[in-house]
């Protein structure tokens, strides 16, 4: 199953049209490499994760000749934008025969497949190959082929905030997630300078192409530093804040109270690895510190 996400969040259920089937192929791996004279072999200078290839096919079955031409102008309208969109992998609890004993048609075994929704976690993806639907008689097949047009890697519909404070939602979270149904809800407000947040995806956080918005408030009379001790990770602003400032690192961006101070700062990132994160904040006393960001998975 598939569900197609435009960027203004309509939604379009293409199990409503047949049986789509999703495949999402591992990233690609880029490798660059650099060749020295005189030394065996080659010098490999950074290896990352490409682009992620998607496949979907949609399987038709129309109820009769009219029935065609309606089926391929609605998937028309649905998968030929020039925009790029958000796809939804889907499971199908129930398999499916393209026959049943004694019929011609699927139709009825289409009826009998049973779809359940995980909507938790979504690529966003652009057209790169096309095939027009292949009619035979009233079953029809057509194959699109995608990839991603940004991350390589699925993320969660939902931020950190967005997910605090809310019961276990199986639409939006689903097993091998990394979420304990045993321990205690998530975090991701403190009032402490020493503090663990857990980054729930498999994928290291980088405010350079991930959204991360981290905002504090406090007193400090001189400087404000904020470290991970899981990381490495130092950023530094050197002047202080008073219990009305508000710090925010939005990115690679600097505010106090709404105004750019990165010439005040050291210019470095603070990024979360997978797992937990050990957090230290020096310089005063912390009012209240949020880190907001959604949920990346290979």
């Amino acid at each position: 199953m598939a569900i197609l996400e435009t960027m203004d969040g309509v939604r379009h259920n293409l199990a409503d049209y047949g049986v789509p089937i999703l495949k999402v192929v591992p990233m690609d791996i880029v490798y660059n490499s650099e060749n020295i004279q005189g030394r065996p072999g080659r010098n490999r200078t950074e290896r990352y994760h490409g682009v992620r290839k998607l496949q979907l096919t949609l399987m038709l079955q129309a109820k009769n000749v009219t029935d065609t031409e309606l089926l391929t102008e609605q998937l028309a309208e649905i998968l030929d934008g020039d925009e790029e969109f958000y796809i939804y992998q889907q499971l199908m609890t129930d398999s499916y025969k393209f026959e049943l004993p004694g019929e011609s048609s699927f139709k009825k075994a289409l009826d009998m497949v049973k779809w359940t929704p995980h909507l938790h976690k979504r690529w966003k993806v652009e057209r790169i190959n096309n095939d027009a639907v292949e009619w035979n008689g009233l079953r029809g097949k057509r194959v699109i082929e995608y990839e991603t047009s940004d991350l390589p890697y699925a993320e969660t519909t939902f931020t950190s905030l967005q997910l605090m404070g809310k019961e276990w939602d199986l639409e939006q979270i689903a097993w091998g997630m990394d979420f304990d149904w045993d321990e205690d809800p998530p975090q991701f407000i403190f009032a402490t300078d020493n503090f663990i947040l857990k980054n729930y995806g498999n994928v290291k956080v980088d405010p350079r192409y991930m959204p991360l918005k981290i905002v504090l408030k406090g007193s400090f009379p001189s400087f404000v530093q904020i470290t991970n001790v899981a990381t490495g990770d130092v950023f530094r602003l050197n002047t202080g804040l008073t219990p009305s400032d508000t710090l925010v690192l939005d990115g690679v961006s600097y505010f106090k109270n709404g105004q750019h101070v990165t010439g005040q700062t050291n210019k470095k990132l603070i990024t979360l690895k997978k797992g937990n994160n050990q957090f230290l904040i020096s310089g005063g006393l912390v009012t209240s510190i949020s880190l907001d960001f959604p949920f990346y998975f290979k």
